[in-house]
């Protein structure tokens, strides 16, 4: 496993599949290519980097309010 808490660069995180009936979401982080987490809603910290929220709707929110249509 590849050692990235000496490191300042933020990782990747690449949604690989959602199962809205389950709940469950799968996820694979950069520093990890190979290996899949599955979580049971919104993980709250990615077991290989330990970035907190690592697929947090957060980011992509703040695109889709800041841009807005004029009437």
């Amino acid at each position: 496993m590849t050692d990235v808490s000496k490191s300042s660069a933020q990782l990747l995180h690449f949604v690989e599949a959602v199962d809205e009936r389950r709940g469950l979401l799968s996820f694979a982080c950069e520093s990890q290519p190979l290996a899949t987490v599955r979580s049971y809603g919104l993980p709250s910290r990615c077991p290989f980097c330990q970035l907190e929220n690592p697929v947090s709707t957060v980011l992509s929110m703040k695109k889709v309010g800041s841009h807005q249509e004029k009437i």
